[in-house]
């Protein structure tokens, strides 16, 4: 394994503390995939790639209760912080208003979705059923506000 990967596996194992993560760069390991938090429900869907300040180990960490956690890892071992998927907006009562920061918010959300399967972290493996319930909703696919047929209607 490279000194950078190594690096790149410390610092995450690191992030993710207790975890007793199993994470193997190439050549050992795949390109990309995921890792289960050790006796919990956390879960990490990985990439190896490079951009212009060289190699990285970009994640999306999900956690249903710490929450989701976005960033790469350069080989130095200098972390940048990437977003997450919002799930929650703070409203004013001004509707007008609201409803602009919700399109926002959605936006935000559609263009995160579309920068996490380029990166090749929705495909290829697990990704929990909450995260993509939560996306479908956030990103407005989904109308959360929109009444429930009653029980029995098709």
């Amino acid at each position: 394994m490279a000194p950078g990967y190594r690096v790149m596996v410390r610092v995450l194992d690191e992030m993710h503390s207790g975890w007793d993560l199993d994470v193997r760069p190439p050549p050992e390991g795949p390109a990309s995939g995921a890792a289960r938090q050790a006796g919990g429900h956390g879960l990490i869907r990985y990439a190896f790639s490079e951009d212009e300040r060289g190699p990285y180990l970009e994640f999306y960490s999900f956690h249903r209760i710490w929450g989701d956690l976005h960033a790469r890892i350069y080989e130095s071992g200098e972390v940048e912080h990437l977003a997450v998927l919002e799930t929650v907006m703070a409203v004013t009562g001004d509707p007008v208003e609201d409803a602009q920061r919700r399109e926002q918010q959605d936006q935000r959300n559609r263009l995160l979705m579309d920068e996490l399967e380029a990166a090749g972290l929705l495909s290829g493996g697990p990704v929990p059923g909450s995260f993509v319930m939560n996306a479908a909703i956030v990103t407005g696919i989904v109308d959360a506000g929109r009444p429930r047929p009653p029980r029995g209607a098709s």
